[in-house]
């Protein structure tokens, strides 16, 4: 199977499932806030693992110098469809994080909403992550951990207890189409870099999925997002959450 399958197809439902979902939103929100006073006009950003270009708004309203790459050809041109609707100027490259070679160093590297997952080399991907930052740079990874409450549970409910031992204790996943993915904590990043900030996405509400699919996912994220807001800035890494925002310096930076 072409490893990059997986990502075409969800290429064409990532808009509605993800971007339109209000806990999508609210997380990609939350994640905008916290780059945010890292980023200075004209700064220079790369974007690995754009995807359709689901941050490129963003983008255009803090006056940002854009590189963005990811590995699904479908991914690239829905990129590059976008940033030619929103008229930005972005050199956007189809090509793998492992295999990139950039021309210059960055102020902000962003890898968004499970990228990172998708690696088991981790170390490599971290060193050359590292060397790609410019003094005083910074990386935002944002990694889906190997803990959510509503996941494992929804897991649990339909009696995927498999599924659930694996991401919790291997801090592995398996897709059905056997593409192979990776859970990863704040402890795993520690050799190449140094804890800025964390934030939890959603550690008491459930997945984007979830809410799209079920009332109940709904009515709970009614009633617990105002806790779940509070709790973000502060809460343990193992809480986990759908997703955890690493803000991370050089290490000795």
């Amino acid at each position: 199977m072409n490893p990059q399958e997986p990502f075409d197809s969800y290429a064409e439902v990532y808009e509605e499932r993800f971007n339109r979902n209000p806990l999508g939103r609210y997380q990609r929100e939350r994640v905008h806030a916290e780059i945010t006073p890292y980023l200075r006009p004209g700064a220079r950003l790369l974007d690995a693992g754009c995807g359709p270009g689901s941050d490129f708004d963003f983008y255009q309203s803090r006056g940002l110098k854009i590189d963005a790459l990811d590995s699904s050809p479908r991914m690239v041109e829905l990129a590059r469809e976008k940033a030619a609707g929103l008229k930005l100027e972005a050199r956007i490259f189809h090509v793998a994080l492992e295999f990139y070679r950039p021309d210059t160093l960055y102020d902000l590297i962003l890898l968004n909403f499970g990228v990172i997952n998708v690696f088991a080399n981790l170390p490599e991907i971290l060193q050359k992550v590292n060397a790609m930052l410019a003094p005083g740079g910074v990386l935002a990874l944002v990694s889906m951990p190997p803990f959510h409450f509503f996941t494992l549970l929804g897991w649990a409910g339909q009696l995927r207890l498999r599924t659930a031992a694996r991401r919790l204790f291997l801090k592995k996943g398996i897709l059905a189409s056997g593409f192979r993915f990776f859970y990863y904590r704040k402890r795993d990043f520690r050799e190449h870099f140094r804890l800025l900030k964390k934030i939890n996405l959603c550690p008491l509400l459930p997945n984007p999925e979830q809410f799209r699919n079920y009332a109940w996912a709904r009515s709970a994220s009614k009633l617990l997002l105002p806790l779940d807001r509070r709790i973000a800035a502060g809460a343990p890494d193992w809480l986990g959450g759908d997703h955890v925002c690493y803000i991370l310096a050089k290490s000795g930076s």
